[in-house]
This record gives C-alpha cells, sequence and structure tokens, in this order.
C-alpha cells in the first residue's frame, strides 16, 4: 500500500510538473502550498496523537505557514498572546474566586517541606526499649528488629515520620555501640 502511494505521489508530481507549471506557475504555486499544509497538519495530528509533542508543533507551524503565510502567522500569534496577557495569573485568580484560601496557609503547609523528626538523645536502654530487643542483643539482632519495625512504621506505610525517625536513631545509637 505504501509503494502504491508513493508511486502515486510521483505521478502526480510529474504531472503537475509537466503540465501545470507550463500553464499558470502562481496558481501551481498556491495549490502545491495548500497541499503541503494540509499534509503538514495531517502529520502533526498523526504525530501528536502518537505521543510526540514538540514535533507536532513544529508540523502545525509549519502548515500554518505554508496555508497562511507569514501575515497569518503574525495574525494568529498576536491573537494568542492577546488572550493570553487577558488572563490574570493563577494566584490572582484563585484569589478572586475564593477569597478566603490563604487564612490558614501556614497551618496548611506542606509536611514534607519541615526538617526531618528529631527524636532527640537517647540511651542504650532507651533504644532496646524502642526496638523491642534484651540488653546485649547481637548487631543482626539489631538490624532485623530494625527492618521490622521500619516495614510497620515507615510513613509510606501508614506509619509517621517521629516514629520513624525514633526507629532510626535506636538503630543508630545501638549500631554504633558495635563498631
Amino acid at each position: 500500500m505504501t509503494l502504491l502511494l508513493a508511486g502515486f505521489g510521483l505521478l502526480l508530481m510529474w504531472w503537475l510538473g509537466r503540465n501545470a507549471l507550463r500553464r499558470s506557475p502562481a496558481a501551481t504555486t498556491r495549490l502545491l502550498r495548500r497541499i503541503g499544509g494540509y499534509a503538514a497538519l495531517a502529520a502533526a495530528g498523526l504525530v501528536l496523537v502518537r505521543g510526540r509533542p514538540e514535533l507536532g508543533v513544529i508540523l502545525v507551524v509549519a502548515g500554518l505557514w505554508l496555508l497562511e503565510g507569514d501575515a497569518g502567522l503574525r495574525h494568529r500569534w498576536s491573537a494568542l498572546s492577546r488572550r493570553v496577557r487577558g488572563k490574570l495569573p493563577l494566584q490572582a485568580d484563585l484569589d478572586r474566586r475564593h477569597a478566603g484560601r490563604r487564612e490558614h496557609a501556614e497551618a496548611d503547609a506542606d509536611p514534607r517541606s519541615r526538617r526531618p523528626a528529631d527524636p532527640g538523645a537517647m540511651t542504650q536502654e532507651q533504644a532496646y526499649e524502642v526496638l523491642g530487643l534484651e540488653r546485649g542483643a547481637s548487631l543482626e539482632d539489631v538490624r532485623t528488629a530494625h527492618r521490622t519495625l521500619m516495614k510497620r512504621l515507615h510513613p509510606d506505610q501508614g506509619g509517621t515520620a517521629e516514629q520513624a525517625a525514633r526507629v532510626n536513631a535506636a538503630r543508630d545509637r545501638l549500631t554504633n555501640r558495635h563498631r
């Protein structure tokens, strides 16, 4: 099928070169620009559907240039920029629509922007208690208990950052003892 379309395209180009250019070069140029413009817009649609927006935008601009020329592109660009300039910035638009939305902005700050929780100084006895171990447990027991607790208390698993920080601090305190 592709070979047939390519052959038809070559035959059309041969015919245009042989007949149409001799009769009216200006009309032929307009026809070729129009065909090229529509072909570029069709290719842009195909490319956009395939997930390549950067190439699609280039083909849209090329197609519009072929169809409308420089004046058409300038007109479209100025209309687009007027439309964008008339829009409010997002914050101002949200403030206008939802007047009280910033009242509790400090209280609703993103918790991920804070520093990690600091459990403070911890004794060895407290560290053993947090990990649920007997005094004098081996390094391997400390690592196993830490891993088991973190599977349960990690913030991604439903725990809190404070709990996870406390378990990590206990592990650090006891692994430093073994060094």
